[in-house]
């Protein structure tokens, strides 16, 4: 019953929430402020059977491997995140709006639609992006994303391991993955907040560095990347809360980026 009240409660605030477009036509969806418990939870082994002498297998550990083996120990240990109000792109950043702020296109899969998401682009490209759309806006509103926020975004509500639940036959209704290249934006459905691609499509690049996991020292020679991409070959690597991580100065096919404007 609070899994479905939750749920209802999101569902009201997207309804009434605003969309913001920028001066070159960008779409952002205001995401309303609130909590999550942001990783993947791990199911306790205390209750494993102690190994009984007298018989071949091995009970304990058996247990133990059942209960841990689906859980990457970088989404560990779960715990509550509050997040202000902010808006996102709704998209992934395209070879369009690339074009129009860079004013050239770096991507690998060209197919003449604008609508394509930009990639092969490094964190430190998405940088300078950013730079030039804030000078074009007079501001200093637009970022990259924490993965705390994005994964936030990602959820839009839902504890689930994907936007659309548990089991795994609805996620080619939400995702481009295990295919050979990208596919133009909003080819999926949105999730409850309007984001389209939040799972699949390319890896989005993040303003947080890279954490072994949630108890660990920041390393911030890495960053992470989440959603997964078009090649992840399997609907484990674009879960919620499914983390990547990256050298700023990458650039790979696989790899774009979407906004978030402060307000």
């Amino acid at each position: 019953m609070k899994k479905i009240i939750f749920s209802t409660l999101v569902a009201s605030s997207f309804l009434f929430a605003a969309d913001y477009t920028n001066s070159i036509g960008m779409v952002f969806k205001e995401i309303p402020s609130g909590s999550f418990m942001m990783g993947t939870p791990t199911l306790s082994t205390a209750d494993c059977p102690k190994d009984n002498p007298f018989t071949a297998p091995n009970e304990y550990n058996d247990c133990v491997s059942s209960r841990t083996r689906n859980v990457n120990n970088n989404e560990t240990p779960v715990h509550s995140v509050t997040v202000a109000s902010f808006y996102m792109s709704e998209t992934e950043v395209t070879q369009g709006q690339w074009y129009e702020i860079m004013g050239d296109n770096p991507a690998n899969f060209k197919t003449g639609n604008v609508n394509m998401p930009i990639e092969l682009v490094s964190l430190d490209d998405t940088k300078i992006f950013i730079k030039r759309l804030n000078a074009k806006e007079g501001g200093d509103k637009y970022r990259l994303p924490t993965e705390e926020e994005w994964e936030y975004a990602a959820r839009a509500g839902t504890t689930t391991k994907w936007s659309c639940g548990d089991s795994e036959s609805c996620v080619s209704s939400i995702a481009v993955y295990n295919t050979t290249s990208p596919k133009p934006v909003k080819s999926k459905k949105p999730n409850a907040f309007g984001l389209y691609d939040m799972s699949g499509n390319v890896w989005e690049w993040t303003e947080s560095c890279w954490t072994s996991n949630y108890n660990s020292g920041k390393d911030c020679e890495y960053k992470v990347m989440r959603g997964g991409g078009w090649s992840s070959n399997n609907a484990d690597c674009i879960r919620s809360a499914y983390r990547g991580t990256n050298t700023p100065s990458s650039r790979t096919g696989k790899d774009g980026f979407r906004l978030l404007r402060m307000k």
